[in-house]
């Protein structure tokens, strides 16, 4: 929970065999475990990211809901798939490795250790099969040191909001076996207040293309 808010954060495989987007449904739990209405209902529908995930390719989810929204204080929730559409096979794009760089600030006078800031994270995003991507996306995964998934996010790269924080080492569509490094930085601001506490223990980023 963060600032009367119920969050859910996860990764869904497609087990299926087939290319598709995939939705799931939210039944949320309290904390002996007896479900809770949300909204008036059973259960929520929640979008994974990827907009067409791969036959043994995985995506990830994240939403939240105000606690005002149920029956009860939610404590977990039970996720099953709610539905799935076909896809046309794409692009499948993959990353080569991460790094990351804790980032802190100066020391102060009487401050025990420097602060630190967020993460500079770098890596390398390939292109492998002989197919343009013309729409690259990357879903940010976040770790804490406990080794808990607490947060993921999606990023479009062509957008200019986010060009203070990510750059790729050029611009463009990608084409067939291109490899393009990147380098993204985490700040702690804004960030769920567990990882604020806990800290960042590693970050994982998944590249999809995304469909019209």
């Amino acid at each position: 929970m963060e600032k009367e808010h119920f969050i859910v954060t996860g990764i869904c495989s497609n087990t299926s065999g087939k290319w598709q987007k995939i939705w799931l449904e939210a039944i949320p739990l309290d904390a002996i475990g007896k479900p809770l209405s949300i909204s008036r209902h059973a259960s929520v529908i929640v979008a994974t990211f990827s907009d067409a995930v791969p036959p043994n390719g995985r995506t990830s989810f994240y939403a939240s809901w105000p606690l005002t929204e149920f029956s009860g204080k939610p404590a977990s929730c039970n996720f099953k798939v709610a539905g799935a559409v076909p896809q046309d096979p794409g692009p499948i794009l993959a990353n080569s490795g991460v790094n990351g760089i804790k980032m802190f600030e100066p020391s102060v006078a009487g401050q025990a250790a420097p602060t630190e800031r967020g993460w500079q994270v770098s890596g390398t995003i390939s292109n492998p099969l002989e197919m343009v991507a013309s729409n690259a996306r990357l879903e940010i995964l976040l770790y804490g040191t406990d080794n808990k998934l607490w947060m993921s996010t999606v990023i479009n790269p062509d957008d200019p909001a986010i060009q203070p924080v990510f750059s790729f080492d050029r611009p463009g569509p990608m084409q067939p076996r291109e490899e393009r490094g990147f380098s993204l930085q985490v700040y702690y601001a804004g960030l769920p207040q567990a990882l604020k506490d806990i800290k960042i223990g590693r970050v994982e980023i998944w590249p999809f293309e995304a469909r019209q």
